[in-house]
């Protein structure tokens, strides 16, 4: 019978076992993170793109801390840097086209408007001015159908004694517009409200903008 073998004896070990190092993670670093993942928000508005800038700014400073201290982090100190100016062009270039489509439909119905006053049909204009839920058949007689609803005819009746749609009736269908430039567009609740500057020519006059 054989004899049994030995184990092996245990390596010495001089001094204390050395302990894997140790580097807290950096709090801006974990904060800047958040800010650029968060950044995606300026997507939706452009009032939010305040969430990409405070980004960059955290990114940078923590990346800084993180190189000067020797902390954990860096990656995510580094990631925001990118994540931040993607969400920030990209809201920023949603917002720009789809203004100008906004404005380039407004042009459509604001001319058209305009080309109903223009042939004197102030009815089908006033229409055009009214809520879409609040508008009437447009196959009936609107001027029967004005007379027989009072609140329509009051507006109906500022709307055409009001200036520049009362001088623009009375020298129709000789009036020439022109569209001069685009000046404001806001969000109110779930609409666009667009403002417009169009110039008119009545024969005999200058331009009235």
């Amino acid at each position: 019978m054989s004899p049994k073998e030995a184990p092996p004896e245990a390596a010495a070990v001089d001094g204390p076992v050395p302990l894997t190092e140790y580097r807290a993670v950096s709090v801006w670093a974990m904060a800047a993170m958040g800010l650029g993942l968060l950044s995606g928000v300026s997507v939706f508005s452009p009032i939010l793109g305040i969430v990409p800038l405070v980004a960059l700014i955290i990114g940078g400073y923590a990346l800084r801390q993180v190189t000067r201290e020797r902390l954990a982090g860096r990656w995510m100190a580094i990631v925001p840097l990118f994540l931040a100016p993607l969400f920030l062009g990209w809201g920023c270039s949603r917002e720009f086209s789809r203004r100008e489509l906004v404005v380039a439909h407004a042009r459509e119905f604001m001319d058209d408007c305009l080309s109903i006053l223009n042939q004197n049909e102030p009815y089908f204009a006033h229409q055009m001015m009214v809520d879409k839920k609040e508008r009437l058949d447009s196959h009936m007689n609107l001027e029967v159908a004005y007379q027989r609803n009072e609140r329509a005819t009051e507006d109906y009746q500022r709307f055409i004694g009001s200036s520049p749609f009362k001088d623009i009736l009375s020298a129709a269908p000789h009036v020439k517009f022109q569209y001069e430039d685009y000046l404001n567009h806001r969000h109110h609740e779930l609409s666009d409200i667009i403002t417009l500057q169009y110039t008119y020519e009545i024969p005999g006059e200058g331009k009235t903008r």
